[in-house]
């Protein structure tokens, strides 16, 4: 069965839709299928790699048993996924948009739709709000973005040749 726990995870990670909108849109309309979520909320409508997460939390609402397996598999795909989604975001947009005002990522951490994330830098809110913005316009709506320590490096040339 889902807990309120699981409620914050990615499941259609091509078009951004987490779990927590899902059920809401299962037990507040009644939905019994894959294809009356993705109608209903688009949840699925891309590659359908997430059908099976779908199946899970439509099983879970109306009290059917998941297999053990079938919930390792599809949160072991769901991790995976969702961490190319947030990396690929943070690579090709969001670390080139810091690094022009000196803020080098230098880490980041994925905890169902909560991303923790770690800078050097001359790290300001602002650099948090870019980092929480742009994940939630490219990735998932849903997203929390949340510091996980800043380092401050001594050289700043340094940092900023990571980043």
């Amino acid at each position: 069965m889902t807990s309120p726990a699981d409620r914050g995870r990615l499941i259609c990670r091509c078009l951004g839709v987490s779990s927590a909108r899902i059920l809401d849109a299962v037990v507040g309309s009644g939905l019994r299928s894959v294809a009356e979520v993705t109608k209903a909320i688009r949840a699925g409508g891309g590659c359908g790699t997430c059908h099976p997460e779908i199946e899970e939390l439509l099983a879970d609402v109306v009290g059917e048993p998941v297999a053990p397996a079938v919930r390792l598999e599809n949160r072991l795909v769901n991790e995976s996924e969702t961490l190319g989604r947030v990396e690929g975001t943070i690579d090709s947009r969001i670390r080139p948009a810091l690094a022009q005002r000196g803020i080098c990522l230098v880490d980041f951490r994925v905890d169902g739709l909560t991303v923790h994330v770690s800078f050097e830098g001359p790290v300001d809110d602002d650099a948090l709000r870019t980092v929480r913005d742009e994940l939630r316009r490219l990735v998932c709506r849903d997203f929390e973005v949340v510091p996980a320590g800043v380092a401050c490096a001594a050289d700043p040339a340094a940092a900023r040749s990571r980043c």
